[in-house]
């Protein structure tokens, strides 16, 4: 799902990390499918926008989503560097400064080392004032992949996303637990609410439930509560 860069909760989380002044960000969840892609790439736009160099890290190797485009692009591009970071999200139809490595299992293995890793971090600081890493799961750590907990380790600062009505309370004290363990510098919880009704829909689906009501009350009732700008607020 493709998050807009200018969504006020992204607004929200850009203004605090720029409070912070981080410079390495690490996007991960305990499990898959909670938004991570979709969170990372948002904020990549969102300092895009600010007027950041900003590389979007693709180090989710179970569920990749940027494709690198070197291999197809015109070699006589006058910034060769720049060529090296173009990648493709083909389920979103965007474009990005990125950097993938799900093709290549010697730098994956290389990567898995913290000490490699933060030195790679480093070099990519080097050519970009901001860098966004997309990671695995936490719960998904294995020998093909780079853990998300090592990723975070060698980060400014880790952000978790939860999905909510469906993570488990237990799987974030767990999480936390293991990003502390490894000395990750958790800045916050971002809650997606995909799955979560809208305050209004829940009052218009009982609205509609009330059939002793008539018809022309129902509709006008509907139409004021989706209307409503206090209702807006409240997702």
């Amino acid at each position: 799902m493709k998050i807009p860069s200018y969504q006020m909760e992204i607004e929200d989380i850009f203004l605090f990390l720029e409070q912070q002044n981080y410079h390495s960000i690490c996007i991960t969840s305990s499990n898959p499918q909670e938004g991570v892609t979709s969170i990372a790439q948002a904020i990549t736009e969102r300092y895009l926008l600010a007027g950041y160099r900003t590389l979007l890290v693709d180090l989710n190797v179970q569920n990749p989503s940027l494709i690198p485009l070197i291999d197809i692009i015109n070699k006589s591009h006058q910034d060769q560097n720049l060529n090296n970071y173009l990648t493709y999200d083909a389920h979103n139809k965007v474009g990005l400064l990125g950097a993938s490595i799900i093709n290549n299992k010697a730098h994956i293995i290389e990567l898995r080392q913290p000490q490699n890793l933060k030195l790679k971090i480093d070099a990519w600081l080097l050519e970009f004032d901001k860098i966004i890493i997309d990671t695995s799961p936490l719960s998904q750590s294995a020998l093909h992949n780079i853990p998300a907990h090592t990723v975070a380790s060698c980060c400014d600062g880790t952000i978790l996303i939860v999905l909510s009505g469906k993570t488990q309370q237990n799987e974030i004290k767990d999480t936390i637990e293991k990003l502390t363990a490894y000395n990750a510098h958790l800045i916050g919880l971002v809650f997606n609410d995909k799955l979560q009704p809208h305050i209004k829909d829940e009052i218009c689906r009982e609205i509609n439930r009330c059939t002793f009501l008539p018809e022309k009350i129902t509709t006008k009732l509907i139409y004021f509560i989706q209307h409503n700008r206090f209702l807006s607020i409240l997702v």
